[in-house]
């Protein structure tokens, strides 16, 4: 039994962009032209169909369910499949699924509404990536990024297995002179199509380097590709869908109504990888400088040479509320400020760029330093503030 669909509000909020892209990228060729009317096309002199040419005409609705009944006997396929393919031929298509639902793809409840954050965690860290790569972004860093997810429409799951779908809307691409853009160049493109090339790239290149890792390999495979938009953010979403979904089937369709780098992206996880990926996620974090970091702290060390410009000085912080030695090169009156906290046993108050150097912390580009003076409680013991080499004042 074939499924049709008699939705007239649905049938009308397919685009004609879609129902004209559709039809040329499944080989139907103009034979008719009826202006801003509409277009017959043809297939191989066995079907024809007329595509509406505007929104505006009366029977559009029935126009495109007449489109839809000729595509499914064209390819031999229910109304509802075709439907679907024609209401996202104007947006690239991102599947996420669960192997692990019931055989009517029905999911526990919590667990469904944290496979669907981790999607959303994914195409955002994507978006991040496609304005500038990084191993690491913060909550909130990228505006056009977070702007970009308003655009995104959560779609349909599918029956036989539960399936996250999100449609990023992608604009035409309007031929020149008849010509067709066949390699897309990447910063040509409008921003969400590069959001998902980005995130196509992005989860070939997490395979790949899962694999090398696999053979031997550090976080260095991780590392070569984080300008294909592998992050920690990408790699913590992966790890934890594939964790809870026990495993992750991706796949994205790019719209038909612009040329596409390839024909399908699909990439698969199975339970095993979740480990890797959480590992790597953790190591990238903590070797991604975190930019303008507050910290506060005590001196407990110093060296500088007598007649150096610069000295460096270890200041006992809390870094993700652990404490932790902090190595930071001051100049010469940053330094004298330094030394003058370490002698008094006061606070020691700076900002910089925080960076992880092995099982080293480091402040780069230290500014806006300043020492006061600590009130303890009576109950409280005065930390030992260390020792001085080589100091000068």
């Amino acid at each position: 039994m074939r499924a049709t669909l008699n939705d007239w509000d649905a049938l009308c909020a397919i685009s004609t962009a879609s129902v004209h892209a559709y039809l040329k990228s499944q080989n139907w060729t103009r034979s008719k032209d009826f202006g801003d009317r509409g277009v017959v096309y043809a297939l191989n002199d066995n079907f024809e169909v007329f595509a509406p040419g505007s929104h505006q005409l009366a029977d559009y609705a029935e126009s495109v369910s007449r489109v839809i009944s000729v595509l499914a006997k064209a390819e031999d396929r229910d109304e509802l499949a075709v439907y679907r393919d024609l209401a996202s031929a104007d947006r690239d298509l991102i599947r996420f699924r669960a192997p692990d639902a019931d055989d009517d793809g029905s999911i526990d409840l919590d667990v469904g509404v944290d496979l669907v954050q981790q999607c959303r965690d994914a195409l955002l860290a994507a978006a991040c990536s496609a304005s500038s790569p990084k191993r690491f972004f913060r909550s909130g860093s990228n505006s056009r990024a977070t702007d970009y997810l308003k655009s995104v429409r959560l779609g349909q799951t599918e029956q036989g297995s539960f399936v996250v779908t999100m449609l990023s809307p992608v604009p035409p691409y309007l031929e020149s002179s008849g010509q067709q853009l066949l390699s897309p160049v990447f910063a040509e493109e409008p921003f969400g199509r590069q959001v998902t090339r980005t995130l196509s790239e992005a989860t070939k290149a997490v395979k790949a380097a899962i694999a090398e890792v696999g053979r031997g390999g550090n976080i260095e495979a991780f590392e070569r590709v984080v300008d294909k938009g592998v992050s920690a953010n990408l790699c913590t979403a992966i790890a934890k869908f594939v964790t809870d979904g026990k495993g992750l089937d991706f796949s994205l369709s790019w719209a038909r109504t612009r040329p596409a780098p390839e024909t399908r992206a699909r990439a698969e996880f199975v339970l095993s990888d979740a480990t890797v990926l959480a590992e790597a996620a953790k190591v990238l974090r903590e070797k991604e400088p975190r930019q303008n970091e507050r910290l506060n702290g005590f001196v407990t060390r110093l060296a500088r040479e007598p007649d150096a410009l610069e000295g460096r000085v270890s200041v006992s912080a809390f870094v993700d509320g652990k404490p932790a030695a902090v190595s930071v090169v001051l100049d010469k009156a940053l330094y004298a400020v330094a030394l003058s906290a370490h002698r008094d046993g006061d606070e020691l108050i700076l900002e910089g760029d925080l960076e992880r150097q092995g099982q080293r912390w480091i402040l780069n580009r230290p500014r806006n330093l300043e020492s006061r003076q600590f009130e303890f409680e009576d109950s409280e013991p005065k930390p030992q503030v260390g020792t001085t080499e080589g100091s000068g004042s």
